[in-house]
This record gives C-alpha cells, structure tokens and sequence, in this order.
C-alpha cells in the first residue's frame, strides 16, 4: 500500500481569515497537499511480473533475491522528489515514478555484491572527444538535445588534441552577445513585449552557455581530457549521491552494469552522474539499443521495464573504450551471480558495430 507524504493539500479551506489576512507577510495560499510515496519492490515474484525473462535469464535469481534488502538510496530518492515539490520545483509523472525499486543482492556462492536498480529508460546524449570526433559537426545529433553537455565523469586524460567546444562556446557566446546590443536597442524603442521577450530568450541562452561551456572548470577538462560518447558508448547514468561515499553497495564511476531488458542483456558502464531526483538515463547507443526510435527528444522505455545490475567496485581503468573487453569483463561479472541461462543473450557491441561499418 502506498504511503503518503504531506504538502499543501489542494483543497479549498472556509472561514479561515480574509485575503488580506491570509496574504499577509507573504504566506503561501497553498497549505497542504498529499503526495503518494511508492513502496519498493522486494520480491522475485514481483520484478518477474514485470520481466518474465529475469528469472529464465538468471538460473541464481531466486537465490540472489532471497537476501534482498532495500538500499537506502530508495527512500532517498522519493525524500528529494519531495523536497524538489516543496521548493516549488515541478516533476512529471514520469519522473516522479521513475524507480519501483533498488535492491542490495550478494550472490550466496561467490559473495558477489550487486545493487539491482528497477526504472525505465531516458536518454543522455552527453560527452565529447576531440581524438574520435573533432569537429563540431560531430555533434549535430547529440546537441538536439536541450540538455547537452560536452563532459561526462568518465573521462581519461588527452593527447593533445583541440576540443571543438572550446572555439565553439566563446564564439557562440560572442554572437550571442552582440545579438543583444541589438534586440535591446530594439526594446528601448518598442515598450511592447515581442522584443522584451526576445531580449529575455537571449539571456537566458547567454546564461545557458556560460553555465554548460563557459566555466573555468569545464573549459580546462575539455583542455586536458577526453570523454564518452553518448552516440558510440554505452554508459548509464544515476543520480550524483549515488555515487559518493564508500558503502559496499555504492557504485564507482566506471564500475561496470548488466542492463536486462526483455530477453537481452547489455555491456555497459557507469559513465555519469545526473540529477539528484530523478533516476533511469542511458547513453544514446545503449537506448537504441533497446528502441531504434530513442533519440535526445525520445526516451526508449517509459515502462519500469529495464533492470540495471550495477557491479560495485568492479570498475579497471579510465580510457578510451575497448567494446570487447567491457562485454568480457560484464560477461565474467555475471558468472560471479550464477552466469546467463543462455550466453548468447549477452549483447555484442562489436558484432554491431562490424555490421554498421
């Protein structure tokens, strides 16, 4: 049964003091609201029923579930949704009811600890590497996202090479820039709200370069390091305080993942780390991977349908990925949790690969 977590309540209360009363020292309007908080999935039976083919998938699934415990990245989760709604922040269905569960496993044989993550799938287009895509014309597919960013926190150290972003960024900001000397020419001699508004588009474009390209911190990573392509690598992503600390269960940056989707399973790693409310994002490749239809404006599943397996501490080292050696090291990760039913079902990023070419 659902639990409830109180915010205003969207209900009209009488007799409770006039508008002057009730407005006085800025109060909000709003008093209460009751918010549903989902309880997480604990059992074999119930990931089953939304993938059948774990269980057929994994002969140790059941023995793996049977010493299941819920993370307390869970509760944490739902606790920063909810902080996100108080604040006056606003999150879509979708987002909010992102994770029907994580799940603290060890394999009862090999006492391999896994963290299982129940979600769907959105899609990050994130990541530059000037060595493998030089030019800014590289990107098109990935910048058709409205939230793409040129870093990811897997990244490796460079070789000297020019990153396109750092000519793209100052000029862009430069024409941007002009382009308001302008616009606010215009608005200082038409009181009306077109220009007003277009001159208010453009700061907030300003604003948006500074923020993703033009920060010291990032402009000297795009100077020193190299790193993943959302369209290329299969990465995932989870939200930045899943990350941090030292817990047993917590995932590294780096650390290797088995996405479970239907009958397939897929090599990834985890290559970055997202917003702290809101869970279920993979890199370009590995959602086409799922649905040829995903693109920067396209999740792949909306359902909570996808099963992430992440790996603590399995991660090796930091460079350019090599396909062939993440699939073999994911391979060699699920036979420490009893291996796959049928090894075929691990996907091949280098047979795709050799068959795009």
């Amino acid at each position: 049964m659902a639990q409830f977590a109180k915010v205003p309540k969207w209900e009209l209360a009488d007799g409770v003091g006039t508008a002057a009363e009730l407005g006085a020292g800025g109060k909000n309007f709003v008093r209460e609201l009751m918010v549903a908080r989902p309880e997480p999935a604990t059992t074999a039976g119930q990931l089953a029923a939304i993938n059948p083919h774990l269980p057929k998938l994994l002969p140790r699934f059941d023995a793996l579930m049977a010493s299941a415990e819920v993370s307390t990245r869970y509760g944490e989760l739902y606790d920063r949704k909810l902080q996100t709604l108080k604040a006056g922040g606003n999150l879509t269905p979708h987002n909010y009811f992102d994770l029907e569960t994580a799940l603290r496993l060890q394999d009862p044989v090999s006492k391999r600890k896994v963290l299982l993550v129940q979600t769907d799938m959105d899609v990050v287009t994130d990541g530059s590497d000037p060595v493998r895509a030089p030019s800014i014309g590289d990107y098109d597919l990935a910048r058709s996202s409205d939230w793409y960013q040129p870093t990811t926190s897997f990244g490796w150290g460079g070789d000297g090479s020019t990153n396109p972003f750092l000519d793209y960024y100052p000029e862009a900001l430069r024409e941007l820039q002009e382009l308001r000397v302008e616009l606010a020419s215009k608005a200082d001699a038409d009181q009306g709200v077109i220009w007003r508004e277009m001159l208010r588009t453009c700061d907030a474009q300003i604003y948006r370069i500074k923020a993703r390209g033009m920060g010291d911190e990032t402009r000297q990573e795009l100077r020193v390091r190299r790193f993943l392509l959302a369209d290329r690598d299969p990465f995932v992503v989870l939200p930045v305080p899943w990350v941090r600390g030292s817990a047993a269960w917590t995932p590294r940056i780096g650390d290797y993942v088995a996405v479970v989707y239907k009958d397939r399973v897929y090599p990834a790693v985890l290559g970055d780390a997202g917003p702290s409310d809101k869970i279920g994002e993979a890199s370009l490749r590995l959602a086409r991977a799922l649905n040829p239809k995903a693109d920067g404006r396209t999740r792949a599943v909306s359902e909570l349908a996808v099963t992430y397996l992440y790996f603590p501490r399995s991660r090796t080292k930091f460079g350019e990925p090599d396909l062939a050696e993440w699939q073999a090291k994911v391979r060699s990760l699920l036979g420490e949790i009893g291996g796959l039913s049928d090894p075929a079902a691990l996907h091949d990023w280098t047979e795709e690969s050799a068959a795009s070419d």
